[in-house]
């Protein structure tokens, strides 16, 4: 998802069942909006974000942090919002 515009689809694979949690922070680590939080099954799966916070505003164009947590695994990734 680097660049993207307006919307984005972060898509995962879950080996097992989990507790998943999705959340895009801003470049000072603040949390902009949390796209799941929910125990998930095993397989494939995505989620949409649309470049909006989680009062539903839209969000200013720049850098992202997108972090998936599933049990013990963590990843972020930088994104990169274009308008």
């Amino acid at each position: 998802p680097n660049p993207f515009n307006p919307t984005t689809k972060l898509r995962y694979d879950l080996p097992e069942d989990a507790f998943v949690n999705i959340t895009i922070y801003d470049l000072m680590g603040r949390n902009v909006r949390s796209l799941v939080n929910s125990e998930l099954s095993a397989g494939s799966h995505w989620v949409i974000w649309d470049a909006r916070n989680g009062n539903g505003e839209i969000v200013p164009a720049g850098m992202y942090i997108y972090m998936i947590r599933a049990g013990d695994f963590v990843r972020s990734r930088k994104m990169v919002l274009l308008k």
